[in-house]
């Protein structure tokens, strides 16, 4: 077997193992697999692919890890969307039953609404509180 082939048949199994788990490790050696099989095209030193095979493999992880931490920071201090919609405007859907619970619209969203206010099908409604899928909302005039 070719010397870049079987760079190329290691990318392939490092490309495989990142698709059955769900990490993201092994992307970076199968791509360092591929970038190595064409260098062993122009060059058959095995310890000058397998070396370059072990930095690219260790550079391209190594700025992965820095990115992704800055995708995995916790959303602690940024608002949570749901509470954005507090002060928004809408309209309701439905007229709302005995019990003032009715659907509204809000930000292109379907929403289940409790309110104090009659309100009917159409009428325009403003978001006052938000608890856990429930919004309260109350009659603009």
């Amino acid at each position: 077997m070719p010397e870049w082939q079987f760079w190329l048949v290691l990318g392939i199994i490092f490309m495989i193992l990142e698709i059955i788990t769900p990490t993201f490790f092994f992307f970076w050696f199968g791509l360092s697999g591929f970038i190595t099989a064409i260098l062993a095209i122009f060059i058959s030193n095995k310890v000058f692919t397998s070396t370059t095979f072990i930095i690219v493999s260790t550079i391209l992880w190594i700025f992965s890890r820095k990115i992704v931490k800055g995708w995995l920071k916790p959303l602690q201090n940024k608002n949570f969307h749901l509470d954005e919609l507090i002060g928004k405007e809408g309209m309701a859907l439905k007229d709302f039953n005995e019990n003032n619970i009715g659907t509204v619209k809000v930000m292109s969203e379907e929403w289940t609404a409790k309110s104090e206010d009659k309100i009917e099908k159409g009428d325009k409604i403003i978001v006052i509180d938000r608890e856990s899928n429930v919004l309260y909302v109350k009659k603009l005039i």
